[in-house]
Protein backbone atom coordinates (compact mmCIF):
# COMPACT_ATOMS: atom_id res chain seq x y z
CA UNK A 1 0.00 0.00 0.00
CA UNK A 2 0.99 3.27 -0.50
CA UNK A 3 3.27 5.25 2.39
CA UNK A 4 0.77 8.15 3.45
CA UNK A 5 2.10 11.51 4.78
CA UNK A 6 0.89 12.78 8.38
CA UNK A 7 0.55 15.93 6.69
CA UNK A 8 -1.79 15.01 3.67
CA UNK A 9 -3.60 12.50 5.73
CA UNK A 10 -4.49 15.53 8.58
CA UNK A 11 -5.48 17.94 5.39
CA UNK A 12 -7.72 14.91 4.16
CA UNK A 13 -9.06 14.94 7.66
CA UNK A 14 -9.84 18.61 7.76
CA UNK A 15 -11.97 17.99 4.81
CA UNK A 16 -13.22 14.94 5.82
CA UNK A 17 -14.68 16.32 9.52
CA UNK A 18 -16.01 19.66 7.65
CA UNK A 19 -18.04 17.31 5.73
CA UNK A 20 -18.88 14.93 8.12
CA UNK A 21 -20.23 18.61 10.87
CA UNK A 22 -22.69 19.45 7.80
CA UNK A 23 -20.43 22.22 5.55
CA UNK A 24 -21.14 22.69 2.36
CA UNK A 25 -20.09 20.97 -1.11
CA UNK A 26 -18.40 24.13 -2.62
CA UNK A 27 -16.13 24.64 0.30
CA UNK A 28 -15.21 21.64 0.86
CA UNK A 29 -14.32 21.15 -2.83
CA UNK A 30 -12.28 24.25 -2.64
CA UNK A 31 -10.48 23.41 0.50
CA UNK A 32 -9.47 19.71 -1.33
CA UNK A 33 -8.21 21.98 -4.38
CA UNK A 34 -6.16 24.35 -2.44
CA UNK A 35 -4.43 21.42 -0.58
CA UNK A 36 -4.17 18.47 -3.46
CA UNK A 37 -3.36 17.99 -7.07
CA UNK A 38 -4.16 14.44 -6.92
CA UNK A 39 -4.84 11.84 -4.12
CA UNK A 40 -4.17 8.10 -4.18
CA UNK A 41 -7.23 5.80 -2.95
CA UNK A 42 -5.35 4.56 -0.23
CA UNK A 43 -4.64 7.98 1.54
CA UNK A 44 -8.73 8.48 1.18
CA UNK A 45 -9.52 5.29 2.31
CA UNK A 46 -6.82 5.40 5.29
CA UNK A 47 -8.30 8.91 6.26
CA UNK A 48 -12.18 7.33 6.30
CA UNK A 49 -10.22 4.29 8.19
CA UNK A 50 -8.85 7.26 10.67
CA UNK A 51 -12.79 8.58 11.41
CA UNK A 52 -14.15 4.98 12.02
CA UNK A 53 -11.27 5.16 14.68
CA UNK A 54 -12.00 8.08 16.50
CA UNK A 55 -15.66 6.78 17.12
CA UNK A 56 -17.27 7.57 13.78
CA UNK A 57 -20.12 4.73 13.37
CA UNK A 58 -19.43 3.08 9.70
CA UNK A 59 -23.18 3.32 9.02
CA UNK A 60 -22.80 7.03 9.52
CA UNK A 61 -19.69 7.82 6.69
CA UNK A 62 -22.34 5.33 4.14
CA UNK A 63 -24.37 8.60 4.46
CA UNK A 64 -21.20 10.80 3.35
CA UNK A 65 -19.59 8.07 1.02
CA UNK A 66 -21.22 9.93 -2.19
CA UNK A 67 -19.83 13.31 -1.00
CA UNK A 68 -16.82 12.36 -0.05
CA UNK A 69 -16.39 10.65 -3.89
CA UNK A 70 -18.00 14.22 -5.43
CA UNK A 71 -15.59 15.75 -3.49
CA UNK A 72 -12.52 13.87 -5.29
CA UNK A 73 -13.87 13.17 -8.11
CA UNK A 74 -11.33 13.71 -11.14
CA UNK A 75 -8.25 13.92 -8.37
CA UNK A 76 -7.85 10.43 -8.01
CA UNK A 77 -4.36 9.31 -9.48
CA UNK A 78 -4.88 7.19 -12.51
CA UNK A 79 -3.36 3.63 -11.53
CA UNK A 80 -1.94 1.15 -14.34
CA UNK A 81 -4.07 -1.30 -14.84
CA UNK A 82 -2.67 -5.20 -14.83
CA UNK A 83 -3.14 -6.58 -18.20
CA UNK A 84 -4.87 -9.92 -16.72
CA UNK A 85 -7.19 -7.70 -15.60
CA UNK A 86 -8.81 -7.35 -18.95
CA UNK A 87 -9.13 -11.03 -19.91
CA UNK A 88 -12.32 -12.18 -20.98
CA UNK A 89 -13.32 -14.31 -17.78
CA UNK A 90 -11.14 -12.52 -15.01
CA UNK A 91 -13.36 -11.41 -12.85
CA UNK A 92 -12.03 -7.70 -12.69
CA UNK A 93 -13.10 -7.67 -16.20
CA UNK A 94 -16.51 -9.31 -15.77
CA UNK A 95 -17.26 -6.91 -12.84
CA UNK A 96 -16.71 -4.05 -15.34
CA UNK A 97 -18.31 -5.64 -18.03
CA UNK A 98 -21.49 -5.85 -15.92
CA UNK A 99 -20.97 -1.94 -15.00
CA UNK A 100 -21.06 -1.59 -18.83
CA UNK A 101 -24.49 -2.89 -19.17
CA UNK A 102 -25.73 -1.70 -16.53
CA UNK A 103 -24.49 2.01 -16.84
CA UNK A 104 -26.13 1.37 -20.62
CA UNK A 105 -29.28 0.11 -18.59
CA UNK A 106 -29.76 3.54 -16.91
CA UNK A 107 -28.65 6.24 -19.48
CA UNK A 108 -29.56 4.59 -22.82
CA UNK A 109 -32.98 3.41 -21.27
CA UNK A 110 -34.26 3.76 -18.01
CA UNK A 111 -33.57 7.91 -17.95
CA UNK A 112 -34.60 8.57 -21.52
CA UNK A 113 -37.77 6.36 -21.11
CA UNK A 114 -38.58 8.50 -17.35
CA UNK A 115 -38.43 11.40 -19.54
CA UNK A 116 -40.73 10.41 -22.96
CA UNK A 117 -43.12 9.08 -19.66
CA UNK A 118 -43.67 12.50 -18.00
CA UNK A 119 -44.07 14.35 -21.28
CA UNK A 120 -46.66 11.79 -22.59
CA UNK A 121 -47.83 9.81 -19.74
CA UNK A 122 -47.96 6.49 -22.05
CA UNK A 123 -48.93 3.13 -20.53
CA UNK A 124 -46.54 1.61 -22.73
CA UNK A 125 -43.86 3.68 -21.75
CA UNK A 126 -44.76 2.74 -18.31
CA UNK A 127 -44.15 -0.64 -18.70
CA UNK A 128 -40.81 -0.12 -20.17
CA UNK A 129 -39.86 1.36 -17.19
CA UNK A 130 -41.22 -1.33 -14.66
CA UNK A 131 -39.11 -3.94 -17.47
CA UNK A 132 -35.72 -1.32 -16.66
CA UNK A 133 -36.41 -1.35 -13.26
CA UNK A 134 -36.81 -5.41 -12.94
CA UNK A 135 -33.58 -5.51 -14.74
CA UNK A 136 -31.92 -3.43 -12.75
CA UNK A 137 -33.43 -5.24 -9.70
CA UNK A 138 -30.61 -7.63 -10.77
CA UNK A 139 -28.05 -5.88 -9.58
CA UNK A 140 -28.38 -7.41 -6.30
CA UNK A 141 -26.29 -10.09 -7.59
CA UNK A 142 -23.18 -8.01 -8.53
CA UNK A 143 -23.19 -6.71 -5.35
CA UNK A 144 -23.86 -10.14 -3.38
CA UNK A 145 -20.45 -10.93 -5.19
CA UNK A 146 -18.76 -7.85 -4.27
CA UNK A 147 -20.16 -8.85 -0.72
CA UNK A 148 -19.23 -12.54 -0.49
CA UNK A 149 -15.98 -12.28 -2.47
CA UNK A 150 -14.19 -8.43 -2.69
CA UNK A 151 -14.99 -7.33 0.78
CA UNK A 152 -13.39 -10.57 2.72
CA UNK A 153 -10.38 -10.13 0.26
CA UNK A 154 -10.10 -6.58 1.09
CA UNK A 155 -10.50 -7.37 4.71
CA UNK A 156 -7.47 -9.69 4.37
CA UNK A 157 -5.11 -7.17 3.43
CA UNK A 158 -6.49 -4.77 6.45
CA UNK A 159 -8.06 -2.88 4.27
CA UNK A 160 -11.16 -2.51 6.11
CA UNK A 161 -13.63 1.31 6.24
CA UNK A 162 -14.35 0.38 2.74
CA UNK A 163 -16.11 -2.74 2.77
CA UNK A 164 -18.35 -1.37 5.94
CA UNK A 165 -19.05 1.60 4.89
CA UNK A 166 -19.90 0.32 0.81
CA UNK A 167 -22.09 -2.77 2.42
CA UNK A 168 -24.30 -0.26 4.19
CA UNK A 169 -24.26 1.81 0.45
CA UNK A 170 -25.33 -1.50 -1.58
CA UNK A 171 -28.29 -1.87 0.74
CA UNK A 172 -29.31 1.05 0.31
CA UNK A 173 -29.35 1.03 -3.62
CA UNK A 174 -30.88 -2.24 -2.89
CA UNK A 175 -33.91 -0.15 -1.17
CA UNK A 176 -34.13 2.81 -3.52
CA UNK A 177 -35.17 0.03 -6.13
CA UNK A 178 -38.06 -1.58 -4.35
CA UNK A 179 -39.46 2.40 -3.61
CA UNK A 180 -39.15 3.12 -7.44
CA UNK A 181 -40.51 -0.26 -8.31
CA UNK A 182 -43.73 0.43 -5.67
CA UNK A 183 -43.97 4.17 -7.36
CA UNK A 184 -44.60 2.62 -10.88
CA UNK A 185 -46.27 -0.32 -9.97
CA UNK A 186 -49.19 2.25 -7.49
CA UNK A 187 -52.38 2.92 -8.09
CA UNK A 188 -53.04 5.92 -9.47
CA UNK A 189 -49.41 6.41 -10.18
CA UNK A 190 -47.98 9.49 -8.67
CA UNK A 191 -45.86 11.42 -11.36
CA UNK A 192 -43.37 13.03 -8.97
CA UNK A 193 -43.18 10.03 -6.70
CA UNK A 194 -41.90 7.98 -9.70
CA UNK A 195 -39.94 10.79 -11.10
CA UNK A 196 -38.15 11.31 -8.02
CA UNK A 197 -37.53 7.64 -6.92
CA UNK A 198 -35.81 6.76 -10.38
CA UNK A 199 -33.57 9.80 -10.96
CA UNK A 200 -32.82 9.11 -7.34
CA UNK A 201 -31.55 5.05 -7.75
CA UNK A 202 -29.96 6.33 -11.13
CA UNK A 203 -27.43 8.35 -9.51
CA UNK A 204 -26.50 6.19 -6.71
CA UNK A 205 -26.07 3.38 -8.87
CA UNK A 206 -23.66 5.62 -11.05
CA UNK A 207 -22.06 7.04 -8.22
CA UNK A 208 -21.30 3.52 -7.04
CA UNK A 209 -19.75 2.50 -10.32
CA UNK A 210 -17.67 4.99 -9.79
CA UNK A 211 -16.33 4.00 -6.43
CA UNK A 212 -16.14 0.22 -7.63
CA UNK A 213 -13.89 0.93 -10.46
CA UNK A 214 -12.26 4.44 -9.27
CA UNK A 215 -11.59 3.52 -5.84
CA UNK A 216 -12.58 0.05 -5.11
CA UNK A 217 -10.56 -2.30 -7.39
CA UNK A 218 -7.54 -0.58 -7.74
CA UNK A 219 -7.28 -0.66 -3.54
CA UNK A 220 -7.05 -4.55 -4.27
CA UNK A 221 -5.01 -4.61 -7.34
CA UNK A 222 -2.96 -3.03 -4.91
CA UNK A 223 -2.42 -6.40 -2.68
CA UNK A 224 -4.62 -9.28 -4.65
CA UNK A 225 -2.70 -12.15 -5.90
CA UNK A 226 -3.55 -14.62 -8.42
CA UNK A 227 -4.36 -17.16 -5.97
CA UNK A 228 -7.12 -14.55 -4.21
CA UNK A 229 -8.89 -13.92 -7.68
CA UNK A 230 -8.59 -17.18 -8.51
CA UNK A 231 -10.91 -18.22 -5.12
CA UNK A 232 -13.30 -15.04 -6.15
CA UNK A 233 -13.58 -16.54 -9.82
CA UNK A 234 -14.51 -19.91 -8.32
CA UNK A 235 -17.01 -18.40 -5.93
CA UNK A 236 -19.06 -16.15 -8.46
CA UNK A 237 -21.25 -19.20 -9.83
CA UNK A 238 -22.56 -19.40 -5.96
CA UNK A 239 -24.14 -16.51 -6.75
CA UNK A 240 -24.39 -15.78 -10.86
CA UNK A 241 -24.55 -12.39 -12.61
CA UNK A 242 -26.10 -9.29 -13.38
CA UNK A 243 -27.19 -9.07 -17.10
CA UNK A 244 -24.37 -10.80 -18.26
CA UNK A 245 -24.16 -14.20 -19.79
CA UNK A 246 -21.40 -16.54 -17.74
CA UNK A 247 -18.50 -15.23 -18.76
CA UNK A 248 -15.21 -17.60 -20.18
CA UNK A 249 -13.41 -19.86 -17.88
CA UNK A 250 -10.33 -17.73 -16.91
CA UNK A 251 -7.18 -19.88 -14.78
CA UNK A 252 -3.98 -17.42 -13.45
CA UNK A 253 -0.43 -18.62 -14.14
CA UNK A 254 0.06 -19.68 -10.54
CA UNK A 255 3.79 -20.19 -8.99
CA UNK A 256 4.32 -23.98 -8.42
CA UNK A 257 3.97 -24.88 -5.08
CA UNK A 258 6.43 -27.85 -4.05
CA UNK A 259 5.14 -30.06 -2.01
CA UNK A 260 5.64 -30.75 1.58
CA UNK A 261 6.19 -33.45 3.77
CA UNK A 262 2.69 -34.42 4.19
CA UNK A 263 0.90 -35.11 0.94
CA UNK A 264 -2.92 -34.79 0.30
CA UNK A 265 -2.57 -38.37 -1.39
CA UNK A 266 -1.24 -40.04 1.85
CA UNK A 267 -3.86 -38.94 4.14
CA UNK A 268 -5.16 -42.83 4.67
CA UNK A 269 -1.88 -43.13 6.84
CA UNK A 270 -3.04 -40.33 9.30
CA UNK A 271 -5.57 -41.14 12.21
CA UNK A 272 -7.66 -39.30 14.48
CA UNK A 273 -8.36 -41.18 17.65
CA UNK A 274 -11.67 -40.13 18.91
CA UNK A 275 -14.35 -41.46 22.20
CA UNK A 276 -15.62 -43.82 20.16
CA UNK A 277 -13.46 -45.09 17.31
CA UNK A 278 -11.01 -43.33 14.79
CA UNK A 279 -10.86 -42.11 11.16
CA UNK A 280 -8.26 -41.29 9.21
CA UNK A 281 -7.69 -37.77 7.74
CA UNK A 282 -9.07 -38.72 4.47
CA UNK A 283 -12.46 -40.39 5.31
CA UNK A 284 -12.68 -37.52 8.24
CA UNK A 285 -12.84 -35.03 5.19
CA UNK A 286 -14.94 -36.83 3.00
CA UNK A 287 -17.57 -37.29 6.24
CA UNK A 288 -17.40 -33.57 7.07
CA UNK A 289 -17.93 -32.76 3.01
CA UNK A 290 -21.26 -35.32 2.56
CA UNK A 291 -22.81 -33.33 5.95
CA UNK A 292 -26.20 -32.66 4.77
CA UNK A 293 -25.26 -28.63 6.14
CA UNK A 294 -23.34 -25.89 6.16
CA UNK A 295 -20.89 -25.76 8.81
CA UNK A 296 -18.82 -22.75 9.54
CA UNK A 297 -16.25 -23.12 12.61
CA UNK A 298 -14.83 -19.41 14.52
CA UNK A 299 -11.84 -19.57 16.19
CA UNK A 300 -11.40 -19.08 19.69
CA UNK A 301 -10.38 -15.57 19.00
CA UNK A 302 -12.93 -15.21 15.98
CA UNK A 303 -11.52 -16.18 13.39
CA UNK A 304 -13.08 -17.51 10.60
CA UNK A 305 -11.04 -21.18 10.69
CA UNK A 306 -13.15 -23.32 8.65
CA UNK A 307 -16.02 -24.08 6.02
CA UNK A 308 -17.47 -27.13 5.60
CA UNK A 309 -20.18 -29.54 4.94
CA UNK A 310 -22.38 -31.01 1.63
CA UNK A 311 -25.21 -28.11 1.53
CA UNK A 312 -25.12 -25.16 -0.16
CA UNK A 313 -26.90 -22.48 2.05
CA UNK A 314 -25.13 -19.64 2.09
CA UNK A 315 -22.25 -18.06 -0.36
CA UNK A 316 -18.61 -17.81 1.07
CA UNK A 317 -15.48 -16.52 0.16
CA UNK A 318 -12.29 -18.74 0.72
CA UNK A 319 -10.94 -15.49 0.65
CA UNK A 320 -12.72 -15.17 4.63
CA UNK A 321 -10.49 -17.95 6.39
CA UNK A 322 -8.44 -15.87 8.74
CA UNK A 323 -10.99 -12.80 9.09
CA UNK A 324 -12.46 -11.86 11.97
CA UNK A 325 -16.25 -13.20 11.87
CA UNK A 326 -17.56 -9.91 12.64
CA UNK A 327 -16.07 -8.86 9.26
CA UNK A 328 -18.21 -11.19 7.76
CA UNK A 329 -21.50 -9.61 8.25
CA UNK A 330 -23.20 -6.36 7.19
CA UNK A 331 -23.45 -3.00 9.46
CA UNK A 332 -27.50 -4.33 10.21
CA UNK A 333 -26.82 -7.96 11.69
CA UNK A 334 -22.82 -7.14 13.24
CA UNK A 335 -24.78 -6.09 16.61
CA UNK A 336 -26.62 -9.48 16.80
CA UNK A 337 -23.49 -11.46 15.93
CA UNK A 338 -21.13 -9.70 18.49
CA UNK A 339 -23.87 -10.25 21.09
CA UNK A 340 -23.77 -14.16 20.17
CA UNK A 341 -20.03 -14.46 21.11
CA UNK A 342 -20.14 -11.96 23.49
CA UNK A 343 -22.46 -14.99 25.57
CA UNK A 344 -20.42 -17.71 24.28
CA UNK A 345 -16.99 -16.45 25.73
CA UNK A 346 -18.55 -15.04 28.49
CA UNK A 347 -20.16 -19.07 28.98
CA UNK A 348 -23.66 -17.46 29.26
CA UNK A 349 -25.34 -19.72 26.25
CA UNK A 350 -23.99 -22.78 24.55
CA UNK A 351 -26.60 -22.81 21.93
CA UNK A 352 -28.41 -20.25 20.24
CA UNK A 353 -30.78 -20.96 17.38
CA UNK A 354 -32.84 -19.43 14.98
CA UNK A 355 -35.48 -20.65 11.71
CA UNK A 356 -37.00 -18.27 9.53
CA UNK A 357 -37.88 -18.21 6.10
CA UNK A 358 -35.67 -15.31 3.46
CA UNK A 359 -38.20 -13.93 0.68
CA UNK A 360 -35.26 -14.49 -1.52
CA UNK A 361 -34.63 -18.02 -0.83
CA UNK A 362 -37.74 -19.78 -0.83
CA UNK A 363 -37.23 -21.86 1.82
CA UNK A 364 -37.05 -22.78 5.46
CA UNK A 365 -33.99 -22.24 7.03
CA UNK A 366 -32.22 -23.67 10.43
CA UNK A 367 -29.39 -21.62 12.44
CA UNK A 368 -27.81 -23.36 15.47
CA UNK A 369 -24.48 -22.13 17.01
CA UNK A 370 -22.80 -23.94 19.12
CA UNK A 371 -19.99 -22.86 21.73
CA UNK A 372 -17.31 -25.23 21.36
CA UNK A 373 -16.03 -25.80 24.64
CA UNK A 374 -12.84 -28.72 25.86
CA UNK A 375 -13.03 -31.00 28.78
CA UNK A 376 -11.75 -28.30 31.17
CA UNK A 377 -14.79 -26.11 29.66
CA UNK A 378 -12.17 -23.86 27.70
CA UNK A 379 -13.49 -22.31 25.21
CA UNK A 380 -12.14 -23.19 21.82
CA UNK A 381 -14.64 -21.38 19.40
CA UNK A 382 -18.41 -21.34 17.44
CA UNK A 383 -19.78 -24.37 15.18
CA UNK A 384 -22.38 -22.60 13.14
CA UNK A 385 -24.72 -24.97 11.83
CA UNK A 386 -27.27 -23.82 8.71
CA UNK A 387 -29.61 -26.29 7.50
CA UNK A 388 -32.38 -25.84 4.87
CA UNK A 389 -35.54 -27.89 6.24
CA UNK A 390 -37.88 -26.78 3.98
CA UNK A 391 -38.54 -30.50 3.14
CA UNK A 392 -38.07 -32.03 6.26
CA UNK A 393 -41.08 -29.51 7.66
CA UNK A 394 -42.94 -31.12 4.66
CA UNK A 395 -43.00 -34.61 5.95
CA UNK A 396 -46.04 -36.55 7.22
CA UNK A 397 -47.04 -40.08 7.96
CA UNK A 398 -44.11 -42.69 8.00
CA UNK A 399 -41.77 -44.19 5.33
CA UNK A 400 -39.56 -47.24 6.21
CA UNK A 401 -38.84 -48.89 3.06
CA UNK A 402 -36.61 -48.31 0.57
Amino acid sequence: MTDLSKERQAALLKVLHYIQQGGDFATAKKMFKAEFDQVDVAEITAAERELIKQGLDPRQIQYLCNVHADVFKGSIKPQAENPDFTMPGHPVSTFKQENVVIKSLVNDFLLPNLKKWTKTGKAKTLDKLKQALNDLATIDKHYARKGVSLFPLMTKYGITAPPQVMWGVDDEIRSYIRDAQKAVDATPVDPERVKDAIQRVSHEVLEMIFKEEDIMLPMIAEVATPEDWLNVKREEKQIGYTLINPPMNWQPKLPEKSSGPVDIKNLRSFFVNFKEGSLNLEQLSAILDLLPFALTFVDENDKVAYFGGGAAIYPHSKNALGNSVFSCHTPQSKPLIQKIFKDFHEGKRDMIEYWFTPKKMGKTLYLRYYAVRDANNKYLGCLEVAEDITKIRDLSGEKKTL
